[in-house]
């Protein structure tokens, strides 16, 4: 296995980990064990516990982001060219990828709520998120009803979603994420304000 495949080995085995553990109940002999390999080679790739959660935030949250493949459709060269987004599309489709990747959902609700001790070593990162949200809002320009307050609403939005995700982590069998965003987002755009925003 080359190195980066074994890079990729160890963050993989620490987001399940982590996900059914939290980052505080997860040990680097955790992963060692899961793969079968020594603890000393996993310190050897990720250098400490922290490089290893830095490991999992940077590959797996800032890697593939729905939002940034969205917005992605209305620069100059994209399909979407010379068209505003629209809020709605875009959290939908935030949405369907976390459908598809429950596991890194559980991860990212778990740190979410360790890391609001502020010795946590995620916490600066979860601590500036929301920052970063509404300046990657704020850098575009969005398809909005009159009188709305995109920012606003936008936010809210997100703070829907990651309630609704919680919901749906701990019932994941009786809940349908999407229908259920769906219900969120006849709520959060109703019509008619949000009628050809949507």
């Amino acid at each position: 296995m080359s190195a980066e495949d074994r890079f990729e080995q160890i963050v993989d085995v620490a987001v399940r980990l982590i996900g059914e553990k939290g980052y505080y109940g997860m040990s680097l002999q955790d992963v060692a064990k899961e793969i079968g390999i020594s603890q000393t080679a996993v310190i050897h790739r990720v250098k400490s516990k922290r490089g290893l959660l830095i490991a999992v935030v940077e590959r797996h949250y800032d890697r593939d982001d729905a939002i940034d493949s969205y917005l992605g459709q209305f620069e100059d060269n994209g399909p979407m060219a010379g068209r505003l987004p629209r809020i709605p599309q875009a959290l939908r489709c935030v949405v369907e990828q976390n459908v598809r990747q429950p596991e890194l959902v559980r991860v990212f609700e778990m740190l979410n709520s360790e890391a609001m001790a502020p010795d946590h070593p995620a916490h600066d990162y979860f601590a500036s998120r929301p920052a970063r949200m509404a300046d990657l809002y704020n850098r575009h320009e969005w398809a909005l009803p009159d009188g709305v307050d995109g920012e606003f609403v936008y936010m809210l939005a997100n703070a829907a979603m990651y309630g609704l995700e919680g919901r749906w982590l701990a019932n994941p069998e009786t809940i349908d994420f999407l229908a259920e965003w769906d219900r969120y987002a006849d709520y959060l755009f109703p019509l008619p304000i949000w009628a050809g925003y949507r």
